[in-house]
Order: structure tokens, then C-alpha cells, then sequence
């Protein structure tokens, strides 16, 4: 088991999930007059970010605040056509406190049902606490009782799966939960070996880093290579590359056996 990269203040740790549940639904919406993307994709240790920052190098405290959208109002001239709000499965529940799980004020989508013709609410769940069947469940149904048509569990790094669906959702005016359900990176605790860059290959096109931001991509001209000290092996950075140069041990494995280890590893 190799050791990870301590967490960042404002930065998403190299394999959150995160960050995958952003790219995903940003690849499938895309951005575009009316299209919004609000809420937060940090958490109880890395702390709040908008969802921009989690693709966006440095984090938090880098992104432009021209990216830092709010959900515009009825007054305005460009409103909302297509809501991605994202929020942690302790907010959703109602907790105050995401490190105790404390019940706290009852979460409202009241600011988006009104202002969108369409709303993906994405429920980030990577918590141990998060990820057994019966609490994905209650999590769907929490989302139901406020007010989603209907909702689906997504493996965030089953990228071409969870694209379909989130593209589907956002074709259908409503309100429509998402639930992302993967383990947070750091309790996975390095298990997984770390991804390779042929830098023969390489063409150096930027596109990994540009769509996932991963601190652990690191360009050394002419071409990116990956820090496999820092590294999760969460291969989301393989799945956008054109020219297919980043390899991994999971490369033979399918997304629902690569989803059944990343679950072992951390509800075992």
C-alpha cells in the first residue's frame, strides 16, 4: 500500500470522486448560455469549492470569478435553463456537521426548482457511512421527498455510463437527483497502483490536465507525466485520452469490476 499525498485546502485530492462526478456531468451538459453550475464538491477535510475548482489548477483559490456562477433570478435576462447544482450527502440528509452526521436545518431546492427549467441535483456520497445499499437508497428517496422526479446511482468514474445518463437527465425539464457513489480517495489509502503516461507517445495535446485537473498530472516539457506518488489510480484521466498513451493495471478490468474493488477496498 503506498502512501497518499496529505489533502489540500481547496484542492480535490488526486482520485476524489468528486471532481470525477464534475467532469461527468460538465462533459454531458457542457457550457453554454443558461447553463449553470453551483454548489460544492469539497468536503468535511479539503473544505467547501465550487464545483469549477475542482478541475481547475490550484483549486479553489485559482478559479476565475468569472466561473463562480450563481443561479440567476427571474429578473434577469439569461436564466437558468440548465441547473447542475451539486451537494454532499450529509447537506442533503439534513446534517450540520458532515464529520458527526448532527441533524441540522432541512435542505431546500426551493432557490433552483424555481429558477431552472432543468435541475441535476448531484448527491456526492464517498463516505463508508454513504456508501451501503440502504443508505444509497435513502439518499434517492431524501431526494424524491424534495421534490426530484426520480433519481439514479451513478459510478462517477464510469465515465461513458454516467455521461449517457446525466445527458439524458438534462434533457427532461424537472428536477432530477444523481447520485455519485464512489469512495472518498484517502480511505482507499493508496491501494491501487498509479497510472502511466508513455512519454514516448505522449503528444503533450494538454487534454488530460485541461478536462480533470488532477494535481497529479504534471507537465514536463515537452509532455505530462503522472506523480505516482500522488497518483490514486483512479484512471479518470485515462478515459479522456484521445491518443489512449495513459495505461494502468485496471485496463482489462470493466467499470462495474473496477467500481467492485474500489468498494471492497473500503467496506471491507
Amino acid at each position: 500500500m503506498r502512501h497518499m499525498l496529505k489533502p489540500q485546502m481547496g484542492i480535490n485530492c488526486p482520485g476524489c470522486p468528486h471532481r470525477a462526478a464534475f467532469v461527468v456531468v460538465r462533459d454531458a451538459v457542457r457550457r453554454g448560455r443558461g447553463h449553470v453550475f453551483c454548489g460544492n464538491t469539497g468536503c468535511g477535510v479539503v473544505g467547501a469549492m465550487h464545483p469549477q475548482a475542482s478541475t481547475t489548477p490550484g483549486g479553489d483559490a485559482a478559479l476565475l470569478p468569472r466561473y463562480r456562477q450563481a443561479v440567476p433570478t427571474g429578473d434577469e435576462d439569461v436564466r437558468a435553463t440548465v441547473c447542475c447544482h451539486f451537494v454532499l450527502a450529509d447537506e442533503l440528509m439534513g446534517a450540520t456537521d458532515p464529520m458527526d452526521g448532527a441533524q441540522g436545518d432541512t435542505y431546500a431546492l426551493d432557490h433552483l426548482t424555481a429558477e431552472g427549467d432543468t435541475v441535476l441535483l448531484c448527491i456526492l456520497a464517498a463516505e463508508r457511512r454513504h456508501l451501503a445499499p440502504e443508505t444509497l437508497d435513502a439518499l434517492c428517496a431524501r431526494a424524491r421527498e424534495l421534490g426530484a422526479r426520480d433519481a439514479a446511482v451513478l459510478d462517477p468514474f464510469d465515465t461513458a455510463d454516467a455521461t449517457v445518463a446525466a445527458a439524458e437527465a438534462a434533457r427532461h425539464p424537472g428536477v432530477h437527483a444523481l447520485v455519485f457513489a464512489s469512495p472518498c480517495a484517502q480511505l482507499m489509502g493508496g491501494t491501487f497502483s498509479p497510472a502511466e503516461i508513455d512519454r514516448f507517445a505522449c503528444a503533450g495535446c494538454r487534454r488530460c490536465s485541461q478536462i480533470t485537473g488532477c494535481p497529479a498530472l504534471v507537465f514536463e516539457p515537452p509532455v505530462f507525466q503522472i506523480d505516482a506518488n500522488a497518483c490514486a489510480g483512479c484512471d479518470l484521466c485515462a478515459d479522456y485520452c484521445r491518443t489512449n498513451i495513459i495505461y494502468s493495471e485496471r485496463q482489462r478490468q470493466s467499470p462495474a469490476e473496477r467500481h467492485a474493488a474500489r468498494m471492497a477496498a473500503v467496506l471491507r
